[in-house]
């Protein structure tokens, strides 16, 4: 993450990539796990969606090109959240 006191800064590999993308899918997990019907119910309608559009490689890897414009800004936005106070 590039030290930038204004902007969320895109990340730089595969790696930050997906680590960004497994971070949104942990939350959401946690989410429906939660037992709180208003939460599972935004969570659903802001992330299920494009959840179910991402694919998975043979070599169980995620396809990053089915990951959508929306879900890579909310996987983003979890990672860039942990810096900031």
């Amino acid at each position: 993450m590039n030290n930038k006191k204004y902007g969320m800064p895109p990340p730089k590999t595969r790696y930050e990539m997906e680590h960004n993308f497994y971070l949104a899918l942990e939350d959401f997990k946690r989410k429906m796990e939660s037992g709180n019907k208003d939460l599972i119910q935004n969570a659903l309608w802001a992330t299920g969606k494009h959840l179910k559009e991402v694919k998975i490689t043979p070599n169980c890897r995620i396809d990053v090109s089915t990951i959508n414009k929306s879900m890579r800004l909310q996987s983003n936005m979890m990672e860039w959240m942990k810096y900031k106070p």
